[in-house]
């Protein structure tokens, strides 16, 4: 009788562990779904590490904003600190830069076979802005190995706004 009650002990610790595990990585759930009427989307950071280009934040950041625009889930879409203050669920998005290749749209063109990748890696969380709660956390990337002529190397930084999008729309929407 005594290892039944210690093995319905720790078969319960076992579910309390798993269920109070934080939204790291974790699909959130039904109550998530179709809360969010406005992203807000901050500057993300750069790991002190990754020799990530400020003109390359600009445009990952514009382009971030612009795919979210382009799902149509949200009604306001902004970076931080643009948007009018609203009292509308808003879903805050926050990213670093984990990694960065930054690749050769010559040596793609020229030598092909994965030849001047460019490659970025973000570590990016979907957090309620309201309450402060991770909901999600998520790494992402974009990347060109190749396309026409080579491909444009900032076609990676509209990659990381898509799947990002396509996180979105997956866990939230």
């Amino acid at each position: 009788m005594i290892k039944l009650t210690n093995r319905t002990l720790l078969a319960a610790l076992a579910v309390v562990l798993l269920m109070s595990f934080s939204g790291s990585g974790q699909k959130p759930g039904a109550e998530y779904k179709n809360k969010y009427q406005d992203a807000e989307v901050a500057q993300f950071d750069v790991q002190p590490d990754v020799k990530f280009p400020q003109e390359n934040m600009d445009g990952m950041m514009a382009e971030i904003v612009q795919e979210l625009q382009k799902i149509k889930k949200f009604r306001l879409v902004a970076r931080a600190g643009e948007a009018p203050e609203s009292h509308d669920p808003t879903m805050r998005i926050v990213g670093t830069v984990t990694k960065y290749q930054a690749g050769s749209q010559a040596k793609r063109y020229l030598i092909g076979f994965g030849a001047g990748k460019t490659k970025i890696v973000a570590h990016v969380k979907f957090i309620d802005k309201a309450s402060g709660i991770i909901l999600l956390e998520k790494d992402v990337d974009g990347k060109v190995v190749f396309g026409l002529f080579g491909g444009q190397s900032k076609t990676s930084l509209r990659d990381v706004g898509k799947e990002i999008g396509e996180v979105i729309k997956k866990n939230f929407f």
